[in-house]
């Protein structure tokens, strides 16, 4: 399977190992996907945070996802529009989708 490239910068994913754990990053702009154990769903995360579906809050920039104090936030990378303080990068996903309905 082939992985997306970074939504932010076009570049391919790095893969970083630490203590079992796999993480996808860019290393280009550091964004990322979730460290796991499991290899299937640092795969899945990395796609999550690079969807090209998922909506442009303004000047048609890509949504960024980090993870801060173990919660997960996104946010517009044009304007600082934000949603934020999800237990899991599906929850903000899913927040940054119904903030732009």
């Amino acid at each position: 399977m082939s992985l997306p490239n970074c939504t932010h910068c076009q570049h391919p994913p790095e893969r970083r190992e630490k203590a079992g754990a796999l993480l996808l990053i860019c290393p280009v702009c550091n964004n990322r996907g979730e460290a796991s154990t499991n290899h299937d769903w640092a795969v899945a995360s990395w796609s999550q945070v690079n969807r090209t579906d998922l909506p442009y809050c303004c000047e048609e920039k890509p949504v960024r996802f980090k993870q801060r104090e173990q919660q997960w936030f996104g946010g517009c990378t044009g304007c600082d529009n934000r949603v934020g303080g999800f237990m899991s990068l599906q929850g903000a996903v899913a927040g940054w989708a119904r903030r732009l309905r």
